[in-house]
């Protein structure tokens, strides 16, 4: 085992922990793969923006970003696995469910495996590589698409430094978790840098069938960068970026009945013992910056392929009714025989049926971005601009397998019919442009702009039959998205505030089926910024007009992915967030109070939402969270301890009373530097074993990871 974990340091990483270089010779090369860079000398106007340096990231060594993300403030989480492996975010109201409301980008490029076609994949960036995480909220949001409504995140991977390093990271800890990573850079010449980095991640799982240990996963992940100064001046740059991830993991999509998940948090049932996810990603991109004493052009071409199979129950059968496991869940009540036949205490014959969920995604495009800025007597005009040719794909091609379901274990039956669960290509193909200018004199920012967006999404379907694709039953569809999204924002500097405010227009695409329409949103936000001081007070107001709805699996609907039109919403909502030093101690506070409604009653066939009053909760939506974080230097000792708490959320609107309680989590860590180059880590998360419901989806309650410790050794050159 010792071994084992050794290697594996060897040849798997930690983002340094020394702070970014600020004596860069070329700052705007950062500027170009960052949103809110730290470094730019005409900032964003809007302050309710938020970037997490890697420090931040691994303050607790929370390897699930959803538990990490869901500290900030006006963004929301859904735990799933306990091991971060799905994410599920949401930005100021916007659903959580696998992140499909927001935009995930890596270094400024969209990042989700098919983010018009497909937007609710399974791929999650793995967050231990990560120079620094942008949240953009309001009219930032603008300039990424394609949902522009709540706001997006970018993940920004390291960036050259002045002087080369190595740092490399091991762990261990609960549940057989075992975790390596290596970290570096190496200059082989004075123009040219290549960064590196490998993770191996996996654990044994803390689910339990009778003795039988389960959940467990192996992840690995990689990336190399090499940038290319072109020329002794450094305008010209050239960056070539290649990355990967595999994942094995023995994840399901049933959960339990309340009250089995509350008397044994880490129990699952045993028809889903055989359930696992197989998944394989390939990120390339070329990317070329120019830059120029006002500004910089940059322009990447990229390609990403992800490969997942989630093999998994998917519905069970007493030989004259079969049911999926959601309707099962959704009332165990009024099905006991099928019941008891997923928890495998059931007499009588059963059969299962298990989903073969599998599906390539492929995309790729041409991203433009430039930046220039022109100086005034008393001030300067700021003009960012972009254009994106974008294309991306999902192709299903998935059967089902029939097993005899006993009680103690799952027997293989029959192979179903390859495409008979799904045999279709969803694609989508876009063309969006920004731009954005920025005035600025004396204590004033005015800032404009507008994003247009023409999306054509379409879909193949050979249906059922017809597994060669021969076009026999073959049905074809598409529709049409264009919008025009202005956005505008002010900002006024005091001598110890500032006072911003912004409004904009949202859109998420509508899909390929035809009479859907997109759904458009109005949101607003005002705040207070002290100009010394890390204080903020935000204030925003959405208001949503033909909100969009998903029959996905993962939200407890059939699983055919269409999407549908429903009512009007609006959500406001107050963000808070203050620090204080005193000597070695820092104190962070962070809070969010969210009133989130349906504005119209309308009847939805969608588990999320039900038939809906006016005046319902949108679900999966806290009235309160709130984060209080402190952190000790003393000599070579540091140490962190940190609140978490979660209001009460309903996990469908038409339900009356609020099935997933309020909770808080507390997390600490201990580190010691042993030497300039080693040091020791000790890290504790859910301290008070919690084990609070955190969901109600995909098909039963779930409920917070346990208790973990992790300890683990720092070697940085």
């Amino acid at each position: 085992m010792l071994s084992s974990l050794l290697l594996t340091a060897l040849f798997a990483t930690a983002a340094p922990q020394e702070p970014t270089d600020s004596t860069l010779s070329a700052p705007v090369e950062l500027e170009s793969v960052t949103i809110l860079s730290e470094r730019s000398d005409y900032s964003v106007i809007s302050s309710s923006q938020i970037v997490l340096p890697a420090a931040e990231l691994t303050r607790f060594d929370i390897i699930d970003g959803n538990t990490l993300l869901q500290a900030q403030p006006g963004v929301y989480t859904q735990q799933e696995d306990g091991w971060g492996l799905r994410l599920n975010i949401g930005i100021r109201g916007t659903g959580v469910e696998r992140s499909s409301r927001i935009t995930l980008m890596e270094d400024g490029i969209l990042t989700a495996p098919a983010a018009y076609s497909a937007p609710a994949a399974y791929y999650s960036p793995v967050l231990w590589n990560y120079q620094q995480i942008e949240i953009l909220k309001g009219a930032a949001a603008l300039i990424s698409g394609p949902q522009s409504t709540g706001g997006a995140i970018n993940f920004v991977t390291p960036t050259p430094q002045e002087k080369d390093y190595t740092v490399m990271k091991t762990s261990a800890g609960s549940f057989g978790n075992l975790i390596g990573n290596l970290l570096g850079q190496y200059s082989p010449t004075s123009r040219g840098t290549l960064i590196y980095g490998f993770q191996q991640n996996g654990a044994e799982g803390f689910n339990q069938i009778g003795q039988q240990t389960l959940g467990g996963f192996q992840l690995s992940d990689g990336f190399v960068k090499y940038v290319q100064h072109l020329d002794d001046r450094d305008q010209h740059h050239l960056e070539v970026f290649l990355a990967g991830t595999r994942e094995r993991s023995n994840q399901t999509y049933l959960g339990q009945t309340q009250e089995d998940a509350l008397s044994n948090p880490n129990g699952r049932y045993l028809a889903s013992e055989l359930d696992s996810m197989a998944m394989e990603r390939l990120m390339g991109r070329i990317g070329y910056t120019l830059n120029s004493k006002n500004g910089w052009f940059r322009a990447d071409v990229y390609r990403q392929y992800v490969h997942r199979n989630w093999y998994k129950l998917d519905r069970i059968s007493d030989g004259a009714t079969t049911l999926g496991i959601g309707s099962i869940l959704s009332n165990p009540g009024a099905n006991p025989t099928f019941l008891s036949a997923l928890q495998g205490s059931h007499s009588s014959p059963f059969t299962a049926d298990l989903k073969a969920n599998n599906r390539y995604y492929l995309s790729q495009g041409l991203q433009l971005k430039s930046q220039y800025t022109l100086a005034l007597n008393r001030g300067y005009i700021k003009t960012e601009a972009g254009a994106r040719i974008h294309w991306d794909r999902a192709d299903r091609f998935q059967h089902r397998n029939t097993y005899t379901l006993s009680d103690t274990a799952l027997h293989f039956l029959a192979a179903g019919e390859l495409g008979a669960a799904g045999n279709r290509i969803d694609a989508a193909s876009a063309q969006s442009a920004y731009i954005r200018s920025t005035f600025h004199r004396g204590a004033w920012d005015l800032q404009a702009g507008v994003r247009t967006e023409f999306i054509t999404s379409s879909r193949t379907d050979w249906g059922s039959a017809d597994s060669d694709r021969l076009g026999t039953d073959l049905s074809e569809r598409s529709n049409q998205t264009l919008s025009i999204l202005p956005g505008i924002s002010a900002n006024r500097e005091f001598e110890q505030w500032s006072v911003f405010a912004s409004l904009h227009q949202g859109m998420t695409p509508a899909g390929s089926k035809e009479g859907v329409l997109p759904e458009f949103s109005t949101n607003g936000e005002m705040g207070l910024v002290h100009n010394q001081l890390p204080i903020s007070f935000v204030a925003y107001h959405s208001a949503y007009n033909r909100l969009l709805g998903s029959d996905a699996a993962s939200s407890g609907g059939s699983g055919t992915g269409e999407l549908f039109n429903g009512g009007a919403a609006q959500i406001s909502g107050l963000e808070f967030q203050m620090e204080h030093s005193y000597k070695g101690l820092t104190a962070t506070a962070t809070g969010t109070y969210t009133r989130a409604i349906f504005t119209e009653s309308f009847a939805s066939e969608f588990d999320g939402w039900g038939d809906v009053e006016q005046g319902d909760i949108l679900p999966y939506l806290p009235a309160l969270q709130a984060n209080l974080t402190l952190d000790y230097q003393y000599k070579k000792w540091s140490a962190s301890f940190g609140l978490n708490g979660l209001g009460a959320r309903k996990s469908s609107a038409s339900l009356d009373e609020h099935d997933l309680p309020a909770a808080v989590v507390a997390n600490a860590a201990l580190r010691y530097d042993v030497s300039k180059h080693w040091s020791l880590k000790c890290s504790g998360q859910n301290l008070t074993n919690t084990r609070h419901i955190v969901a109600a989806r995909p098909a039963g309650f779930r409920t917070f990871t346990p208790r973990m410790w992790t300890v683990g050794a720092e070697l940085s050159l």
